[in-house]
């Protein structure tokens, strides 16, 4: 089972993504019409923000969650995927930033693949026209938590 503490953490971390041209604040719980407009860019309907740092909500070391970008980036060049770069961190940005992906796929067996071959507990998901959701694997699945 899902521990309830950690969603809420998820929920009210701050999660951005790097543009061109500035940020992107992805926030649970509301929808965004410039994540519309990327996903209409990028020519889908859905996007996953994740992250392959700190598996199993652990904190690893530098190291090796360098090597485990590495790994996430040609899983995603392999998959021919387009992403950006973001971060994930507390309001306050008090905790150190974790250095994710903004991924433009409608596959999401994909994603959920993806997610849990690099042991992470939890990702959003943003669809076109819809609040942004918190995705928590429980029960070998990934089911939407908020």
């Amino acid at each position: 089972m899902t521990d309830k503490k950690l969603i809420e953490i998820y929920k009210k971390a701050k999660y951005i993504a790097l543009l061109e041209d500035g940020v992107c604040r992805l926030r649970v719980g509301l929808p965004s019409s410039q994540i519309d407009t990327l996903l209409d860019k990028y020519e889908t309907q859905t996007a996953y923000f994740i992250t392959p740092e700190n598996p199993f909500s652990q904190t690893i070391g530098e190291t090796e969650n360098r090597l485990r970008h590495q790994r996430f980036v040609s899983a995603l060049l392999e998959k021919n995927l387009s992403y950006i770069e973001g971060y994930g961190t507390d309001e306050d940005d008090t905790w150190p930033k974790e250095h994710s992906y903004l991924v433009f796929c409608s596959d999401a067996e994909a994603m959920h693949t993806l997610a849990a071959n690099f042991g992470q507990k939890g990702m959003l998901k943003l669809a076109k026209k819809k609040p942004v959701s918190i995705l928590v694997f429980d029960d070998m699945h990934y089911k939407e938590a908020i």
